[in-house]
């Protein structure tokens, strides 16, 4: 170690050196790769992997056996790049969508197996939502992870998710046969839908966003179901439509 290195606190060190690495690897590293990449015995490595996990800083993915980056780190990241034009023009334009449509508007990430909510701009007429920035819920009952794993191959999907899913509602997916109907429809159409899947009485509809030609957000919609009419599922739709063409156009 050179002069500087000795003054630098063990722990500390480690805890950002896993950061580091885990944000190199977009899909994630085994608790074997990770020992391989650093120098961190494994009695001590295990005990902060999972004081990261539990503070949310790292997700781990049980059906993968995958460490990845988590939702506060993404947050953390988030407030220091308060300059980040992407980020504040995709809030601008869910500002534009909620004052056009009175509609709840979300932004979403994949965090592992689950969907993580990184922004949101609330109705004028609030709704009895359980998801806020910050909460993380599985993939497969949101519009905002059907719209993310839209691309996905049937073998990715399965690698990801259990065969049968805890149900939240009466109208949650059952299983990997489901959910994989639901991507069909959403490749065929382009939005993603939850039918009252996480939340009773309550309809969401999203849109995958593309940056550098990959999906990295999920854009929603979110009404009670007794609102969305024929004529307010159009709308959202386009105001979905429009605002996906204007933020992918920036890194087209």
């Amino acid at each position: 170690m050179n002069d500087e290195s000795t003054k630098l606190h063990r722990t500390t060190y480690r805890v950002l050196t896993l950061l580091s690495l885990l944000s190199q690897h977009e899909d994630g590293l085994t608790f074997t790769e990770v020992q391989q990449l650093v120098d961190i015995p494994k009695g001590t490595l295990s005990p902060i992997l999972h004081t990261m996990e539990y503070m949310r800083f790292i997700s781990y993915n049980s059906a993968t056996g995958r460490y990845c980056i988590g939702v506060n780190t993404y947050l953390a990241g988030k407030v220091y790049g308060r300059s980040d034009a992407l980020l504040q023009f995709i809030t601008e334009e869910m500002h534009q969508i909620v004052n056009a449509c009175s509609e709840t508007c979300q932004l979403g990430i994949l965090e592992g197996a689950n969907v993580a909510y990184v922004a949101k701009v609330d109705s004028p007429s609030p709704i009895r939502l359980i998801s806020d920035v910050g909460k993380v819920f599985p993939v497969y009952c949101t519009a905002i992870g059907k719209a993310i794993l839209s691309e996905c191959s049937r073998e990715e999907i399965e690698e990801l998710l259990p065969e049968t899913f805890p149900a939240y509602t009466a109208h949650t997916l059952k299983n990997v046969d489901e959910f994989w109907n639901q991507l069909t429809e959403v490749r065929r159409t382009g939005f993603a839908r939850d039918y009252e899947e996480i939340t009773d009485g309550v309809t969401c509809i999203a849109v995958p966003i593309h940056i550098d030609g990959n999906i990295a957000y999920g854009l929603s919609v979110t009404t009670p179901s007794y609102r969305l009419n024929d004529e307010k599922r159009k709308l959202i739709e386009s105001l979905l439509s429009s605002a996906k063409n204007r933020i992918e156009s920036l890194h087209a």
